[in-house]
């Protein structure tokens, strides 16, 4: 009579395992929790606009920022939005509503950190001479995604 109930005392072994699993579960549906559905305001509303940097060789092509000059695009994005971010006390408005011209500064910036700071040794050699720096712009205009890409900087 031992051995049949053993089976049934190793389910139950397995259901108080998974215990927490089913509270955590039970926690977030009572929190209004629905991954990747989620209700919290990070994820529920979205900007209008924003922008993303890649750098591109100088025949035009999109270069991989992590073969190029091991940094994650992100991580581009984040160091050309800091010189956004720097030039804001030169410039008034968003730098939505400026020109190329405008945020050139911030592009050299980058491109100047990537070569000086990040990854000196990519650039030894002059193999990455004229390498550019893209902005993309992308709005939300009468419901429809829309982007301009425009060439901000380029490293000498």
């Amino acid at each position: 009579m031992t051995e049949s109930n053993a089976p049934s005392a190793g389910f139950s072994g397995k259901l108080i395992a998974l215990l927490p699993m089913f509270m955590a579960m039970a926690l977030c549906w009572v929190a209004g929790e629905f991954y990747p559905l989620s209700s919290f305001p990070m994820y529920s509303k979205f900007d209008p606009r924003t922008y993303v940097a890649y750098l591109e060789s100088p025949e035009g092509k999109p270069l991989p920022t992590v073969d190029t000059v091991n940094m994650f695009s992100s991580e581009l994005k984040k160091i050309y939005g800091d010189g956004l971010a720097e030039l804001k006390s030169k410039q008034k408005g968003s730098h939505f509503d400026w020109t190329p011209e405008q945020r050139r500064e911030a592009g050299e910036y980058a491109l100047r950190y990537l070569k000086e700071t990040h990854s000196p040794k990519s650039f030894d050699g002059g193999g990455l001479k004229g390498l550019k720096l893209v902005d993309i712009r992308i709005f939300l205009k009468d419901g429809k995604i829309t982007h301009e890409e425009t060439e901000i900087a380029t490293l000498p």
